[in-house]
């Protein structure tokens, strides 16, 4: 019996590939080309090149390789790519997937049943679409901090307070009743590196196809009201004050109700934020209450202005519920979101819509009143 325990693991064993046989790609890039074929790029890792050393008159390689191939599909492609290298092409440690602009306008859902059929298939790969350039543009870029692009996209994400959206957040909003997804934005600038632009916004009941876009601070908003966003920074001039005020937020929440009224729908949004004021250009003194009042009104109405105005972007320009109220509707009228169901993407653009947006300064920073009414007191 012993000896049975002793031999099934190493004959489990026997049929695995050795690493080295393998060649781990990191990034893969879907572009949709001119002659209507896929075209499939990936940043493969070159073991020699990673953690080397330029001592001892070595010359140090390259970290990664980016090879790309076309095809009817995505399998396709990919065995096309494989006929380029000598080593099995795995996916399992893929950390990024990026889509082209043409693709994107194309739509990617008949592309996606090989990312989710395929057990090799990273579902915790960040997914981004690329703006006005193809994937395999970004895949070129030297980050500054990284020898690779695919884990510098995920880290640009958190540093701009947001969750990080996986493929599987992907799946789970496609896949949902209403909601359609709002995919992280990239673009190539004119010094040839990578820059975080915003959300793409792609139509699931059309192919996935993409529909617009919202800048980076209206991404940043509608992550809010989605939950997604942990830390948050607002500026806005104090009229009463002449001057402006930043707070740097760290606690973030959101609340969402449906209330239907007779023949029409209200959503009401609440959204509040707590942090510390980091610079005051003000005359106000955030340490006395009238002032910190007023400073907190300030940018509570500034924000709350800008929050409705992409709101209402969305639901009349693209039409497109990004926010999930079908879901919360679902969620708190479950009787009658049966009968509202089936005409929601008819219904949407005319709900009614209620922002309402709280920030609070629980720390007036380590100064008291801004540095410039002691210049002026001079």
């Amino acid at each position: 019996m012993l000896m049975l325990l002793l031999v099934v693991p190493l004959t489990a064993c026997w049929n695995l590939e050795e690493p080295d046989e393998q060649a781990f790609v990191l990034g893969a890039g879907l572009d949709y080309t001119k002659e209507g074929e896929v075209m499939l790029s990936s940043q493969i890792v070159i073991p020699s090149g990673v953690g080397g050393s330029e001592d001892g008159g070595t010359q140090k390689q390259a970290s990664f390789r980016m090879m790309k191939a076309n095809g009817k599909n995505v399998y396709d492609a990919v065995e096309n790519l494989q006929k380029q290298v000598s080593r099995t092409l795995f996916f399992g440690h893929r950390q990024t997937i990026i889509i082209g602009h043409r693709m994107a306008v194309h739509g990617i859902g008949s592309f996606m049943d090989i990312f989710i059929r395929n057990p090799q298939s990273e579902l915790r790969s960040t997914i981004f679409v690329v703006r006005n350039a193809e994937a395999k543009d970004i895949f070129t870029i030297t980050p500054i901090f990284d020898p690779i692009i695919t884990p510098t996209l995920a880290r640009e994400i958190r540093s701009m307070g947001l969750k990080p959206y996986y493929f599987r957040n992907f799946l789970t909003v496609s896949m949902s009743q209403t909601t359609q997804p709002l995919v992280p934005l990239i673009s190539k600038n004119e010094l040839h590196k990578y820059v975080y632009t915003g959300g793409a916004i792609l139509n699931k009941d059309d192919d996935l196809k993409l529909i617009g876009f919202l800048d980076a601070r209206e991404a940043q908003y509608a992550n809010w009201i989605l939950g997604n966003l942990k830390r948050f920074g607002v500026t806005a001039r104090v009229k009463n004050g002449d001057g402006n005020v930043s707070v740097k937020m760290r606690t973030m929440k959101h609340r969402v109700r449906v209330k239907p009224s007779g023949s029409h729908i209200d959503v009401d949004v609440h959204l509040t934020g707590k942090g510390i004021i980091v610079e005051n250009n003000s005359n106000l003194d955030p340490t006395k209450r009238t002032d910190l009042m007023t400073i907190q009104k300030t940018l509570s109405e500034s924000t709350q202005t800008a929050v409705a105005e992409m709101v209402n972007k969305v639901q009349k320009q693209y039409k497109a519920d990004i926010f999930a109220f079908g879901e919360n509707f679902h969620q708190q009228q479950p009787v009658l979101w049966k009968t509202v169901r089936p005409k929601w993407k008819e219904t949407f653009p005319r709900v009614h819509i209620t922002v309402k947006v709280d920030i609070q300064c629980k720390d007036p920073g380590q100064s008291s009143s801004s540095l410039r009414n002691h210049f002026n007191a001079g």
